[in-house]
């Protein structure tokens, strides 16, 4: 009668069992489960044996079944679903276990508040950078040099530095156009005599044009424009962390406060594109599925950073 009701009802039969006997349908063995998965031939027992409390976390526990039916070709959204049917009475008595327990409350308000301690440091210690910069820049007294520098008509340009060497006092004028830096044609004032080296004025009274001198202080003035308008801009990549995926991968990322960054399932050809202004914490479920990592545009070796059964823990610290 057992058996017939869990062939009717195949949601109430335990997940680890089913698998078993996929796996020795398929002529496999624990040890080769294990090698596809990249795992420890203990974990494949725990899930067969149903000791689901030596797996780290349930979201690693979903992910460890979801890749082993795949593996022995059964459906892992059912087995998901017989999962959570399997848990809730472990989840009610966990709940039950921390409500009658009051030092799990305390230690809740306790991180609780260190958080808020933590926040409220750094607050005040932007709040102090922040006055101080406003100070520095903002100071009355390089104001008023600046002002002062600006207001000084002794530092602005005079038509002499524009005329030409051998030019006599009197002979010419220079219009205000001059004192702003453009180039003015020169205008005599009078058909009177002309020391040597000048060319004469034609019947008109106005000195011959000079296109060669004008048009030289005009490429001149020109130039840091256009330099100005080619420089290039510099990305900043400060605390940007980027992660694609060629396979299905369980990953958690955490800040130095423990606020979660990003979590869950990541299937293949997802990406990951953030950034962080403290350092970050990663916990990676399976590190074969990860193809390439940049944290603030540098390449990161995921296998340096000591992964164990495909599972890596580290941290990545700003520069």
């Amino acid at each position: 009668m057992a058996n017939e009701e869990n062939r009717a009802n195949p949601g109430n039969r335990p997940v680890g069992p089913q698998l078993k006997k996929a796996r020795e349908a398929k002529g496999l063995s624990v040890v080769e489960v294990a090698e596809a998965q990249h795992l420890r031939p203990a974990i494949i027992q725990a899930i067969e044996n149903g000791k689901y409390e030596l797996i780290d976390t349930e979201l690693f526990l979903k992910g460890y079944i979801r890749a082993y039916a795949r593996q022995v070709g059964m459906d892992g959204n059912a087995l998901i679903a017989d999962l959570n049917l399997e848990l809730e009475p472990m989840r009610q008595e966990q709940a039950q276990a921390k409500a009658a327990n009051p030092l799990v409350g305390i230690e809740r308000r306790r991180r609780k508040k260190r958080r808020v301690a933590k926040a409220a440091l750094w607050l005040v210690a932007l709040a102090v950078l922040g006055f101080l910069v406003f100070s520095f820049i903002y100071n009355p007294s390089q104001l008023a040099n600046l002002t002062g520098a600006g207001d000084d008509p002794t530092t602005q340009s005079t038509p002499d530095n524009v005329l030409p060497d051998d030019t006599i006092d009197g002979d010419v004028s220079v219009s205000s156009g001059n004192a702003e830096g453009e180039p003015q044609p020169l205008i005599a004032e009078s058909t009177g005599t002309f020391s040597d080296g000048e060319a004469p004025a034609d019947s008109s009274g106005s000195s011959p044009a000079q296109p060669v001198e004008n048009s030289a202080v005009i490429v001149d003035n020109d130039r840091p424009t256009i330099n100005t308008e080619q420089s290039p801009q510099v990305a900043d990549n400060r605390g940007r962390l980027e992660i694609d995926f060629i396979d299905d991968c369980w990953i958690q990322i955490r800040d130095a406060s423990g606020k979660s960054l990003a979590s869950g399932l990541k299937r293949q050809s997802d990406r990951i594109d953030l950034r962080t202004e403290t350092d970050i914490r990663l916990v990676i479920g399976a590190a074969n599925a990860i193809g390439t990592m940049r944290f603030e545009g540098a390449p990161v070796d995921i296998g340096s950073k000591g992964v164990v059964g495909n599972r890596a823990e580290f941290v990545l610290a700003l520069n």
